[in-house]
Order: C-alpha cells, then sequence, then structure tokens
C-alpha cells in the first residue's frame, strides 16, 4: 500500500519585482508527484524573506499582517 504525499512550498519569485521592489510570493503543491503552481496574491521585500521558515522576518506591521494571510493561505490548502 502507498502513502499518499502532499506538500506545500512557498517560495519568493525574485525575476518578478515590480517597480516598488516587491517580489511575488508564489506557491507549489505536490501531491503524488504532481505538481501544480499558483499565485499568493502577496507580496513582499525580498530582504524580509525566510527561505527556510517561507515567512517575512521581523515583527513589523508588513511582517505580520503576510504572515497572518500565508498562514490563511495554508490552512485553506489544507
Amino acid at each position: 500500500m502507498q502513502k499518499e504525499k502532499m506538500k506545500v512550498l512557498l517560495y519568493l519569485k525574485k525575476s518578478g519585482l515590480d517597480k516598488s521592489g516587491q517580489a511575488p510570493i508564489m506557491g507549489r503543491i505536490t501531491y503524488n508527484r504532481t505538481m501544480a503552481q499558483f499565485s499568493s496574491k502577496l507580496s513582499c521585500p525580498p530582504r524580509l524573506w525566510n527561505v527556510r521558515e517561507s515567512r517575512l522576518n521581523g515583527k513589523s506591521r508588513e511582517a505580520v499582517a503576510t504572515n497572518a494571510k500565508l498562514e490563511q493561505l495554508l490552512l485553506s490548502v489544507q
């Protein structure tokens, strides 16, 4: 019997910077070797992004608000 695996990855699309220097936050869902990518419709400055945790660093209003939205997004995906 094979176990079903689902992974959700959030990453920063650094090649898509907008005029204000913000990069869009993208997502990737992998389910049993099938991959689907999506946009979270959120963006952040690349200097605040923590790759290991897939969250924004710091306690600024922007970081706290964006991290809360990312948590809601991940809950809805699960």
